[in-house]
This record gives C-alpha cells, structure tokens and sequence, in this order.
C-alpha cells in the first residue's frame, strides 16, 4: 500500500525504528527542556521516526498534535490548556488527561505500529496506557526507565506521608510496570532494589544511567575565586542544608570558596532564611536559571557538588552528576550508604565521594579540590569528567542502549 501523501512513512522510507515515548514532562520551548527533548533529538538523529504523548501538567501547550524537526518528531498532547491552580484544580487536571489518553490519544495511537514504546517512572503517571498498548501489540518493545522507585523514594524524603494508602501505591506501580519487555535501572544497586521492590516483575533489565544533551564543556574563562554549584530542584532530599553547613565551616576557616545554588522550589525560602540566620557570606542563591544560561554558569565554575540525604534505601543516583560532567567540570558526590552513584566518578577519578549529610567531609573535599586547583592539578580531574561524560552519560549511549535493548 502506497503511503499517504504527507506522511512520516512516505517522507521518510525505508526501515527507520518508529518510537512511541510517553512524556510527563516534554519542552513548549529551547529554554524549557527536559531529559526526553535531548532522547527524542537523538533518537531522530539515528533515524527514528518519534512519537511524543505529552501528558505534562506543569506547562500549557495546545491539545491535539503538533510536528517538529520536518515531521520526523509528532508530538500528541492531552494535557491542559490552562495551569491548574489549587491542589484540587492539579488532581482534577490530572484526571483529565488520563480521560484524554484513553479517548482522543488511543484513537490516533491505536492505529499505529511502533517498534520501541519508552515511558518512565512515575509509571503510574502514564495511567497504564503503555502496558495497554503492548498488550495490543501496538508496541513491539516496551522499555520501562526507572528513575524514581515511587512511592518508596517520596516517603523516605518525606515528600510524601508513609500510610498504608500511599505505601499501596507500589501495586499501581508494579500494574503498569509489568509488560516491560526490559527495565532500564541507573546502577547495579538499583537493579538490586527494583528485583526486591517489585519481586513480581519477570522481565529483563539493562543498566542506563542517566544522560544528558550534548557535552558543553570547552573553552570558558573560570572565575579568579574558586566556586562550587548546586544546581538542581530546591526540594526535599536534596541535601542542601547539608551544603549550608559546609560553607559555615568554609568561612570560619577563611578558605577562599564561594557557592552558588541554582534552582528553585518549594523549600528555596527555607534554605534562603538559614543561610541569613548562618551570616553566609560565601553563599548566594540565583533561583532557576534557563537552561543554556545555567550550562553557561557551569563552565565557569571549578566543581559541582551532588547531594542526597541519609536515611533512605533506594540507591540514589544524582542526575547532576552527569550535567556535571558534561560541562567538563569535576564532582563531588555526597551519596547515601545504598548508593552506588559514585562508582563511575570513582573509576575515572572524576570526582570525590563522600557521605550524605557530612558537612565536614564535604567542606575538607571542597577544600582539597581548591588545593588541587592552585597547584594546577584540578584540571586532570576536568578531563576525567569530560572523558565519563562520552562514554557512559552522554544522549547518544542512552538513544544507542534504548534502540538496541533486549527484545521480548
């Protein structure tokens, strides 16, 4: 049968990998971009034919569909035109377009034949459309990428209350996990945990650590007084205070160390208060920065710290750290006793680690890194951070591992 005039199959011929990728969180701009922009960029420079259902309820884009990068991206969207406003408005919205994946998006999905299906945690937040969806066999292969192990992940850094309603979450979760033909886990512990979290699960697993856009390290002029940054969401489990802390101990022993936390969130006034009552003046906060403005800011500074909490089973690994090392700049990782997040910065002598919610420890670490600096030996540790970053964080090894994952 002849393609239709206008169509993906008759633009682009041949045996291109069709893809369908479930996105809570998916760009209404450059400045706005998320994980799954930089995967679906790759996937089409690969050659895949990308679908996006766009479900996300934190920004406005009009419903229906909309096509990108000369129609090789379509992206189907059924969230709302309108933010919601109060928590009640958010849960209705959410509904709504659950509503809709079932109604206007199925209608136009359920016609298509996709090699790939990609959706990742929260699962539940995809409504069990993409265990639907390979049971239809409109999915060839159904690739599950865990990032958080909910609702686990959320109690345990109290974003959630631990009662027997949200702890049975976990059922939902494992429902719409289940016709995975392959679950990607960030590290061997966290493949250890998701066997124990979801013990019903049978399928197979890959290792797929987190992943970023293309490297932006280079030429950049570094500041003369050396800087840390955090960047990342200003939320709990997080271990900001834990930085805070540090920078206490920082300036009563007058080491010339500046940090800058970038990000925004429901506890930035929290931590802005306490670096006020600690008289921080080697700290200063700059809130959420676009995205090429923030990778900017990376190259001119000499770390970037990753921090987690204490107190937690799931294996964390901080997706900063890849950021990090894209932007050729070394890490110092504060990880929990479950996590094995450090073992890659470790093995390419990339960063240090420490312990979670150690100030002292990160405040020597900081200290040694500005040591090394002077004496010009840091940027060896740069070039570690650029050469991890290529061979394991980068979007084409997770675009490459997706397209050539484990078949049913």
């Amino acid at each position: 049968m002849r393609a239709k005039a206008g169509s993906p199959e008759a633009v682009y011929p041949g045996r291109a990998t069709r893809v369908l990728v479930f996105a809570g969180a998916f760009s209404t701009s450059d400045d706005d971009r998320w994980l799954l922009d930089d995967l679906v960029d790759e996937l089409v420079s690969q050659g895949s034919q990308v679908d996006v259902l766009a479900f996300d309820n934190t920004r406005v884009r009009p419903r229906g569909v909309e096509q990108r990068k000369e129609g090789r991206v379509r992206i189907i969207s059924v969230g709302p035109e309108r933010l919601p406003g109060t928590a009640a408005d958010k849960i209705l919205s959410r509904a709504l377009s659950a509503v809709r994946m079932y109604t206007n998006a199925y209608g136009i999905l359920k016609r298509q034949k996709y090699d790939i299906g990609v959706f990742t945690s929260v699962a539940a937040t995809s409504a069990g459309l993409a265990r639907r969806l390979r049971n239809k066999n409109v999915i060839k292969r159904l690739v599950f990428i865990q990032w958080d192990f909910f609702p686990i992940h959320q109690i345990e850094i109290g974003r959630l209350p631990g009662n027997p309603i949200t702890r049975s979450l976990r059922h939902i979760e494992s429902f719409c996990i289940a016709k995975s033909d392959v679950i990607a886990v960030m590290s061997p512990a966290n493949e250890r945990f998701l066997r124990s979290y979801f013990p019903k699960y049978r399928g197979r697993t890959m290792l797929l650590p987190p992943w970023a856009g293309s490297e932006t390290c280079g030429e950049a002029s570094k500041s003369e007084r050396f800087k840390a940054m955090f960047g990342g969401q200003l939320v709990a489990g997080r271990g900001v205070e834990s930085i805070l802390r540090a920078a206490v101990l920082l300036g009563q022993q007058n080491v010339p160390i500046d940090i800058i936390i970038a990000g925004d969130g429901v506890l930035r006034h929290k931590y802005e208060s306490l670096a006020a009552s600690l008289e921080l003046k080697n700290v200063c906060f700059l809130g959420s920065l676009p995205r090429p403005e923030y990778r900017s800011l990376l190259r001119t500074v000499h770390v970037g710290i990753a921090a987690t909490v204490t107190g937690v089973s799931v294996p964390a690994f901080p997706s900063k750290i890849v950021e990090y090392c894209g932007s050729g700049i070394p890490v110092v990782a504060c990880l929990d006793p479950a996590s094995d997040g450090g073992d890659l910065l470790l093995e390419y002598e990339a960063g240090l680690v420490i312990g979670a919610d150690d100030s002292r420890a990160l405040a020597d670490a900081l200290q040694d890194l500005e040591t090394r600096h002077r004496a010009g030996t840091l940027e060896s540790m740069a070039e570690s951070a650029s050469r991890l970053f290529r061979d394991k964080f980068s979007c084409r090894s997770a675009a490459l591992a997706i397209l050539d994952s484990p078949g049913c």
